[in-house]
């Protein structure tokens, strides 16, 4: 597993790949935060940090993560489907945890509701439900980091 920073040229694949795999839910954030799609798009491409995933050179992936004062938030850890159920994603969160962290004190995820799969990855690597966001659909978990 290769990651390296996003370049700008491929922020719209990386839109296109969230959208694909998030775009039931991710219209009832967009609704709650009252942006358009574009709007959005905009917030992807300059809030925070976003790693692309490289497996045999080939984009698995990505992650993206925003510091907010101690707390390191993954907005989205996006895994292409043909690299799914191989245990990348614990090896994303685990790479995230130790060298990705930014000095934060928690990791903090948020995840749908229907992402059965999604919560119990997370919840094997430590977060805990914290907060639950019923009108978008969403739990928001947290991962103590230790110092």
């Amino acid at each position: 597993m290769q990651l390296l920073q996003a370049q700008e040229w491929q922020y719209d694949q990386l839109f296109d790949s969230m959208m694909k795999y998030t775009s039931t839910y991710l219209q009832n954030v967009m609704n709650s935060l009252g942006v358009s799609a574009e709007q959005f798009k905009e917030l992807f491409k300059k809030t925070g940090k976003i790693q692309v995933v490289y497996l045999q050179e080939r984009i698995a992936g990505f992650f993206w993560t925003e510091k907010r004062d101690e707390v390191l938030h993954i907005h989205a850890l996006i895994i292409e489907e043909e690299f799914q159920g191989k245990g990348l994603g614990k090896k994303i969160l685990q790479t995230i945890e130790k060298e990705y962290n930014e000095g934060a004190r928690v990791l903090e995820i948020g995840v749908h509701l229907s992402n059965n799969r999604a919560i119990k990855l997370y919840e094997d690597f430590g977060f805990v439900k914290v907060k639950e966001l019923n009108e978008i659909g969403f739990i928001v978990m947290q991962k103590q980091l230790s110092d």
